[in-house]
């Protein structure tokens, strides 16, 4: 689910404006990348944690702590926490996941059925970009090409749900 994770960003713009995009960007999918170092290092012992309550809660603490750290503004580090925050909550929608470590899984799994899913990841895509449009930051001529993001997001989607084949 990266272009929802990236369109909640987007989203999150239009009240977190002093952050740079690149590190709303970063809290939104704090959890994947945490999880890829989990796999490269297995030694950590973090990848089975990484998307569930206990862990994301422990992300979002230490993102919301840095943010305090870097941006110095208490709504600032609180948003970004709510970023990573926000991660797991949309993929129990589309994942099943353990609550806790060897805790019971739950989720929609609507990566099981492509049509819902995409629905979904496009609901939410639609809904980031006109937040982020009207994000009173965003200069004029900049809108115009929201359109383009927002089709290329979708192309993106498409093809994660539905592969290039036919099926």
């Amino acid at each position: 689910m990266y272009m929802g994770h990236y369109a909640i960003a987007l989203g999150a713009r239009r009240w977190l404006r002093p952050l740079p995009m690149a590190w709303l960007l970063f809290a939104s999918i704090e959890p994947d990348l945490h999880d890829a170092v989990g796999n490269a290092i297995p030694a950590l012992s973090i990848g089975p944690d990484t998307h569930t309550l206990v862990g994301v809660t422990g992300a979002a603490l230490i993102v919301t702590l840095l943010a305090a750290i870097l941006f110095r503004q208490v709504s600032l580090a609180l948003g970004s926490g709510l970023l990573v925050l926000s991660h797991v909550g949309v993929d129990y929608l589309t994942s099943r996941l353990p609550l806790w470590r060897h805790g019971p899984d739950i989720g929609l799994h609507l990566y099981a059925t492509p049509w819902a899913d995409f629905l979904l990841e496009a609901l939410v895509m639609v809904a980031g970009l006109i937040l982020y449009a009207a994000s009173p930051d965003l200069r004029r001529p900049a809108r115009g090409s929201l359109i383009g993001m927002g089709l290329l997001m979708l192309a993106m989607q498409a093809i994660w749900n539905f592969g290039l084949g036919s099926r």
